[in-house]
């Protein structure tokens, strides 16, 4: 009966460890073909959508160029456009060097195209959108509803006039001009790009299948194999433990070899056992320490501290780790022991004493305090680094000196005042110092102007805030620092730059850097005005209280300045 009853328990522990490995079969194999290859197809549509934007965005900012010469009078406007038309016509790019530009006009007439040139001036009459509506007229509506966008129809595939095929691209209005560039893919080339690494990824799903399948096969194989081994093991088990109590002396033995201190005190801390370990930590022999307080061994410095905290272990009768004793070997030598113990007990529940093992730690706390020394080093270093960088940004603008490290003061205030931990407090102190770096990649003459600029001089101005990223991004600080400095001029509602974030997709460290830099930029001094007072900059934090500026952060702000725990009048740094 009781052969039968370790048969069954044996069986249900194989079934146990087989069951797994078929799970986790089936489980490959869903994570493979329903979840990993439709996100691969996704993600790489994405990138090819995100690739035709960025494309579009050069070929404009070429006609950009060429229609700020128009303005500037080096050239005609029929000199730049068809200067533009020209370099636009021969543009290729893609895997056979065929994919194209084209440039059509708010009435939906073709301006310039590569493969058709006949087109120009002209509608598409033969080719229509997949609803019967003329392509250019789906540009044009793109164009007028919201700036760019993509749109989805049927066109000649590259130099064929004659194969028509599905086909996405990017518009994107030029104003000025009255023009749509656009740009394009052809879905079918993504699809054989997708084929590909599907292929390529069913074939490495499948060798690893099979390998799978192979360990499964193994495991339940050996695990059939177990049963019997686990029947012997359980038949012999009384035979090991009679062996077990006979092997005690061996125990002492070994324990009296090892390379830790073996060690037991009473209640009361007083060393009932010591191994031979001993004296190679501390120069006693074992005999000598028993009888002997444990506080006996402690330099004097720190017996008050070692006995409070050996009463607190006595008290809660529970194990420890980690209990650092400052002790002093017979030679004078001061050592640090880490000591490892678990509480005995009568069987009447009475704490008998502890034992456990103890082991010299004075190279490992010699190496942390060396590690903490080169820590803070580091950190210093850091901080002399970044606070260069913000006075090089401000040699740039020196009608703002001072600006980065009040607006830092402020920001970091209001950190603490919605309690931020330190380590977020950090990364905001870094972000705060290096805000307006990128002012280093603008022109001198814009920030120092005495007057207000003009509208291209602020779209030049707002750029340094991408510059900053730029130069921030490839730095491994332990912070966002770069990303924040990216976002702090976005507003909460969408109406910021560069790139019109809107709440959810902030920081909170950008949402504080944002209060602050508003707030001590208006209380200051500009080259083409007066300081417009602090009474003025906090009326403007109020009124964009949760629109424009973060709630929590202005109030904060408020709070700081009506009790007088900021002052921005700090230049020095």
């Amino acid at each position: 009966m009781e052969k039968d009853k370790k048969r069954k328990f044996a069986h249900a522990i194989s079934i146990r460890i087989a069951l797994p490995a078929l799970l986790t079969i089936v489980l490959f194999v869903t994570a493979t073909f329903v979840i990993i290859l439709p996100s691969l197809k996704e993600n790489l549509l994405e990138k090819k959508r995100e690739m035709l934007r960025e494309l579009n965005t050069i070929v404009w900012s070429m006609v950009a160029s060429y229609e700020q010469m128009e303005q500037s009078g080096a050239m005609s406007r029929e000199q730049a456009q068809q200067a533009a038309m020209d370099i636009i016509r021969d543009i290729r790019y893609g895997p056979e060097n065929k994919d194209y530009f084209w440039v059509n006009d708010m009435r939906g007439l073709i301006v310039v195209h590569p493969y058709r040139p006949d087109l120009r001036g002209e509608e598409v009459p033969d080719v229509r959108f997949p609803m019967g509506k003329n392509l250019l007229e789906e540009f044009v509506k793109v164009v007028e509803a919201q700036g760019a966008g993509y749109v989805d129809y049927l066109f000649q595939r590259q130099d064929d006039p004659l194969l028509i095929v599905p086909k996405l691209s990017y518009v994107r209005g030029f104003e000025p001009w009255g023009w749509i560039i656009g740009t394009g893919l052809y879905v079918e080339d993504v699809n054989v790009e997708i084929g590909t690494i599907a292929k390529q990824l069913n074939a490495i799903a499948t060798v690893i299948l099979l390998f799978v399948s192979f360990l499964a096969f193994y495991i339940i194989r050996h695990t059939v194999l177990a049963d019997r081994v686990r029947r012997i093991i359980w038949e012999e088990r009384e035979r090991l433990l009679t062996a077990l109590e006979e092997s005690n002396e061996r125990f002492r033995s070994l324990v009296e070899t090892t390379s830790d201190w073996i060690w037991e005190i009473d209640a009361e801390g007083t060393y009932t056992y010591c191994s031979p370990k001993v004296r190679d930590l501390l120069g006693f022999a074992p005999e000598e320490l028993v009888g002997k307080h444990l506080v006996d061994l402690i330099t004097i410095r720190e017996v008050e501290r070692t006995s409070r905290i050996f009463r607190r272990l006595i008290d809660s009768r529970k194990p420890f780790s980690g209990f650092e004793t400052v002790c002093q070997a017979r030679d004078g030598r001061v050592v640090v022991i880490e000591k490892n113990g678990v509480p005995v007990f009568s069987d009447s529940g009475e704490l008998l004493g502890f034992r456990g093992v103890a082991r010299d730690i004075s190279e490992r706390k010699n190496a942390l305090e060396a590690l903490k020394k080169s820590r803070d080093e580091l950190h210093t270093s850091l901080e002399e680094t970044v606070k260069s960088l913000a006075r090089a940004a401000e040699k740039r603008d020196p009608y703002t000196a001072g600006h980065q490290m009040r607006v830092d003061q402020l920001a970091c205030a209001i950190g603490r005042e919605l309690g931020l931990s330190e380590e977020k407090l950090e990364g905001l102190h870094f972000a705060a110092l290096l805000h307006d770096i990128g002012k280093i990649g603008l022109p001198s003459e814009y920030l120092a102007k005495p007057a207000r600029l003009s509208v291209q001089e602020r779209a030049i101005i707002k750029c340094h805030t991408e510059i900053g990223y730029e130069i921030l991004k490839d730095i491994p600080f332990p912070w966002p620092v770069a990303e924040i400095v990216y976002q702090h001029h976005e507003h909460l509602d969408g109406s910021g730059y560069p790139r019109g974030l809107t709440e959810k997709d902030l920081l909170l460290e950008a949402k504080i850097l944002t209060v602050a830099d508003v707030v001590e930029a208006m209380s200051s001094h500009r080259p083409y005005r007066p300081s417009l007072g602090l009474e003025t900059a906090l009326d403007e934090i109020r009124t964009g209280r949760g629109t424009l500026y973060h709630a929590e952060s202005v109030d904060a702000c408020l709070r700081l300045i009506a009790d007088k725990k900021v002052d921005l009048s700090t230049t020095a740094w």
